[in-house]
C-alpha cells in the first residue's frame, strides 16, 4: 500500500518541477492540464516504473494499444505525451519523428473527448504541444542539454509552432531557416 505522505511529497515535487519548467520555458498550461500532468507523471514515471521499463517498452506498448481493438484513447494520449515530452530520444532512436507522437496523442485525446464529452481531454488535445514543451524543458533543466535533435526540433517548430523547438534550433546553429515559401511558390 502506498504511503499517503509519500504520495503528497512526490506530487508536490512534480508540481514544483512543472512550475519551474513552465517559467524557464516561457510556456503556460492551464491548471487542469497541469493537474493531469502531475497525476500522469506520478503514474508513468513514479517509483513503480523503472527507467529500464521506459527505455524498452514504452513504444512497444503504445504500438500494441494502437493495433489492438481495446485501445483506450486517453491512455494512448498520456503515453504519447510522456514519450514526446520526457523520452523523445527513444522515438528518435527508432527513426520515428517526435511530431508523429504529438499528432497521435493530440488526436487520441481529441477523439476521447468527442466520444466521452470529456472537457479535460479536449483541453489536453489543445494544449498538447505546450505540455510536451514543458516536459522537454524538465529534461533540459535536468541534463543541461536538449532531449531532441535538430531535425526533430525543426519539425516541432515548423509543423507545430513549438517555441521549445525554436530555442533548441537557436542553440544548435545561428544559420536558421527563413520562410521557404515566397509568393505561394516553394523554392
Amino acid at each position: 500500500m502506498l504511503n499517503p505522505e509519500l504520495h503528497i511529497a512526490e506530487t508536490a515535487g512534480w508540481r514544483a518541477l512543472l512550475t519551474h519548467a513552465q517559467i524557464a520555458g516561457g510556456v503556460y498550461v492551464s491548471p487542469a492540464v497541469e493537474e493531469h500532468m502531475i497525476s500522469m507523471l506520478f503514474r508513468h514515471v513514479g517509483a513503480q516504473l523503472s527507467q529500464a521499463d521506459l527505455n524498452n517498452d514504452l513504444i512497444d506498448q503504445l504500438e500494441q494499444m494502437i493495433t489492438g481493438n481495446t485501445a483506450n484513447l486517453a491512455v494512448i494520449g498520456d503515453q504519447c505525451l510522456v514519450l514526446a515530452g520526457l523520452f523523445p530520444e527513444h522515438a528518435i532512436a527508432k527513426g520515428i519523428p517526435v511530431t508523429y507522437f504529438v499528432q497521435l496523442g493530440r488526436n487520441a485525446y481529441g477523439d476521447y473527448a468527442s466520444k466521452h464529452h470529456a472537457k479535460l481531454h479536449a483541453l489536453l488535445s489543445e494544449e498538447f504541444v505546450l505540455a510536451m514543451e514543458t516536459l522537454q524543458t524538465v529534461r533540459l533543466l535536468q541534463s543541461g542539454e536538449p532531449c531532441i535533435d535538430g531535425f526533430n526540433a525543426y519539425h516541432l517548430w515548423r509543423e507545430l509552432g513549438s517555441s521549445h523547438g525554436w530555442r533548441v534550433l537557436r542553440g544548435l546553429t545561428t544559420a536558421l531557416p527563413g520562410s521557404y515559401e515566397t509568393s505561394g511558390h516553394v523554392h
